[in-house]
């Protein structure tokens, strides 16, 4: 696959042109809300379904700004004299439920309009994410004007239905039976069944007869206050996502001769009575609502399959582009035709793929495919970050971590796109460094931060993934909540962020403490301390080896790291009892751990006092928290790098392994770091894998952002470029390359983006670096620092070494 080979495949074509009014700044806030969640009259609960809801009224200015509030349980899709307008609410909890705000009036016509609203429930697999109550909708006028369509359900004019053409297709994961994926938990939407006989074609549109529709009903009022029976609103805080056309890929494979390039180009003619099955392959993996048009086929079943990859005969995955003997496994929505022309199908939830699947059974009409695209799916904070070397393997890498972010960055940050898309917080401190890298843009990192925080349980545990409806609880990631902060206050340099969860902090870490035994080491707790998946014996299923966590050096080193990071948070805002505590409390850890852990003849922390295990984590953790003086660290970190016997850290713990790296300034180091992505590139992935695969073991997720961290670092360290006041009010360009040669790129900032070209031999570096009017700067070479001016930059600098 060539470099940005997809980019043919995107086409410039985007029906999304509406913007979340409330995105940056809050301007029309929740006091504004007046109307009250509605539903229809037969929901009995939280069953799965689909309500369509219909307000059809008159404008008498059509040029007017008409402005409304929308909200929805569990999900949405408007549509206005029926066109597509959003889908929504942005995810989040009961106690902080979003509401977005967009202005109608460029779809509005003088006289007659109809507002339509499609509310889906998945019902009781839903997305361990979504919280719900009961399936309503919300539209609140904000303007004048708009408030004749408020939802209260008494008098107004809002007419609803159940789509009995509807239901939710479990996605089975466990048991003993078929399943239909391959590779454990899932915990995303089901997909969908829908029968068009069902279906009432053009519901959405002005002169639909709606007179067998029945009246919304009244469920609760749509206060925002502390007194809501249901839900407290906030206004959206990020844009609304894209819903761009994006073309799909021809057929590769038949189960029999097939004369079209459909969907790329024509249709696809299949005869009655005929079973016919084909397989896509878009060549990337991407995700977002695809969209089929079909005519007649009477009763014909249509099941579309998604999956990231191909699997063989052992379910291992081997070259993503070997396609010979290999069977998609995956998630399926199944559709039966009515017969009818331009019939429409687009998946209720976002879909991930990068093959897709056409098993079709016709009966005694023909089925003619007319069209088949995607509408793709993320956030419209544009990713512009560019990074180019003299190496081919590190320029594919950088595509294959930037896709996966792209991905994976929606209205929140996905663990994943396919099997939970969850926000997990040890993910996501490593997407939030990267998405703030590739985009310059710090808003869904605070977001997180946020939910984060309103996750925290009452003793300070705060949730392993949020919004969520379920309960997991990692006490490594409430570390990690502090760690986050640490991070975000080391580029911004805000103090008053700080002020926001200083007590947040205070109580996460004064919950982890009640973990510690009287070695100074943590105990067992009724919660599994993630910290990564090892590999090799005595795994512990991605939690600290052994399983139980009880003297765990790494988890109780990773204790000491945020209470080092809360320790400089609390100097920054004055602080300093606080301060001093956390750095005592630090330090009497640290001593316990070396005293009871680190071994004298091999110079190694062993994972637990008894040195039993020994695992590259601990060791890291230990270069981290400067748990060993700093003349032995490059020794330590050579020995992480090739002790044969310890367990490795796979690639989300491999971000801890290049902080390392960058601390040491063992820049040669890193390539050797980097080796586990080879084998991606070699495989022809597109995406960053969940974790180490083997034959006998393959991965399951193939689009994992905690496995995209070389983009970071290929900015923050190899190209040296790090924010040293004010989030690049003022910068440093200190470049390490590290194997590379050559160095050219984009680094996108809230002060203007950052140019770069740089080249070096053993003489000297030649550097073009271009900086915005609002940032001042310095490049460091090997000790000399040359200051910055604005505009560009053009120097030559002899080398020291």
């Amino acid at each position: 696959m060539t470099r940005f080979f997809y980019l043919l495949f995107l086409l410039s074509l985007s029906t999304q042109s509406q913007t979340e009014l409330n995105y940056p700044e809050v301007v029309y806030g929740k006091e504004n809300i007046s109307a009250s969640w509605v539903s229809h009259p037969d929901i009995k609960g939280g069953e799965d379904t689909a309500v369509l809801f219909r307000n059809t009224f008159n404008v008498a200015d059509a040029k007017a700004d008409f402005i409304i509030n929308i909200s929805a349980d569990n999900h949405y899709f408007l549509y206005v004299n029926g066109k597509f307008i959003t889908h929504g609410p942005q995810l989040s909890d009961i106690q902080h439920y979003k509401y977005e705000t967009l202005n109608l009036k460029d779809y509005l016509n003088p006289g007659e309009n109809v507002i339509a609203v499609k509310v889906i429930n998945f019902g009781k697999r839903r997305f361990l994410g979504m919280q719900s109550i009961f399936t309503s909708v919300m539209v609140n006028g904000v303007t004048d004007n708009a408030k004749i369509i408020n939802t209260t359900g008494f008098n107004d004019t809002w007419l609803s239905t159940i789509d009995q053409s509807y239901k939710a297709n479990e996605v089975v994961w466990r048991g003993d039976g078929e399943k239909a994926i391959v590779g454990g938990f899932y915990a995303n939407n089901p997909t969908d069944m829908v029968d068009m006989n069902n279906y009432p074609t053009h519901w959405k549109n002005i002169n639909f007869d709606d007179t067998d529709w029945k009246k919304v009903e009244f469920f609760e009022n749509a206060s925002s206050m502390g007194g809501s029976i249901a839900y407290l609103l906030e206004p959206r805080n990020l844009p609304l996502l894209s819903w761009d056309e994006e073309r799909i890929a021809s057929i590769v494979r038949s189960s029999k001769p097939l004369e079209t390039e459909f969907p790329v180009l024509g249709t696809l003619r299949l005869a009655p009575n005929t079973t016919t099955t084909f397989l896509l392959d878009q060549q990337y993996v991407t995700n977002g609502f695809p969209e089929l048009i079909f005519n007649k086929g009477k009763s014909a079943v249509i099941a579309i399959k998604y999956a990231e990859n191909l699997f063989g005969a052992n379910n291992e995955k081997g070259d993503r582009n070997d396609l010979e003997n290999k069977k998609l496994l995956g998630y399926y929505d199944e559709i039966i035709s009515n017969g009818e022309d331009a019939q429409k199908f687009i998946p209720n939830w976002m879909r991930t793929f990068r093959f897709i699947e056409f098993e079709i059974e016709t009966k005694d009409q023909e089925l003619v495919l007319e069209k088949f695209v995607n509408h793709r799916s993320r956030t419209t904070i544009p990713s512009i970050a560019k990074f180019t070397t003299d190496n081919d393997m590190y320029n594919n890498i950088f595509d294959i971590c930037k896709r996966t972010i792209d991905i994976c960055t929606q209205d929140y940050f996905l663990s994943d796109a396919y099997y939970e898309t969850m926000q997990y917080v040890g993910d996501t401190k490593i997407q939030g460094l990267i998405w703030q890298a590739l985009s310059g843009n710090a808003e869904h990192t605070k977001n997180a931060i946020r939910q984060f925080d309103h996750s925290r349980d009452s003793d300070g545990n705060i949730l392993g993934a949020y919004p969520l409806r379920s309960t997991f609880i990692y006490p490594t990631y409430s570390l990690v909540w502090v760690d986050m902060i640490a991070d975000y206050y080391n580029t911004f340099n805000d103090k008053a962020f700080i002020e926001t969860y200083k007590d947040g902090i205070v109580n996460t870490l004064a919950g982890f403490e009640k973990n510690m035994n009287d070695l100074n080491l943590v105990n067992k707790t009724p919660y599994r301390y993630f910290v990564d998946w090892y590999t090799g014996p005595n795994n512990g299923s991605g939690t600290a080896t052994k399983n139980d966590g009880l003297n765990s050096a790494v988890v109780s080193l990773h204790y000491v790291h945020a209470l080092q990071n809360a320790s400089r948070l609390f100097t920054e805002i004055g602080d300093e009892q606080t301060s001093m505590k956390y750095k005592n409390r630090a330090q009497e850890i640290i001593r316990s751990v070396y005293e009871l852990c680190y071994d004298q003849e091999r110079n190694l922390f062993a994972e637990r006092p008894d040195k039993t295990i020994y695992d590259q984590h601990t060791n890291i953790m230990a270069i981290l928290t400067d748990a060993i003086p700093l003349t032995e660290q490059r020794a330590l970190l050579d020995k992480i790098l090739n002790e044969e016997d310890l367990l490795q850290a796979t690639y989300y713990y491999r971000f801890y392994l290049f902080e390392a790296i960058k601390k040491v300034d063992a820049p040669e180091l890193f390539d050797v770091a980097q080796k586990p992505w080879e084998q991606m590139i070699d495989n022809h992935m597109t995406t960053t894998l969940e974790r180490f695969e083997s034959v006998e073991k393959p991965t399951r997720s193939e689009v994992h952002p905690w496995s995209a961290s070389p983009a970071y670092f290929y900015f923050n360290y190899l190209a040296g470029i790090r924010s040293v006041q004010n989030d690049f009010e003022e910068m440093e360009i200190a470049p390490a390359f590290g194997k590379l040669n050559e160095i050219t790129g984009m680094l996108p900032t809230s002060k203007g983006t950052i140019a770069f070209e740089l080249k070096r031999n053993k003489h000297k570096l030649s550097a073009e670096i271009t900086i915005p009017d609002t940032m001042k700067g310095n490049l460091n070479w090997q000790g000399t620092v040359i200051p910055l001016k604005k505009g560009k930059n053009t120097y030559t600098i002899k080398s020291k070494k």
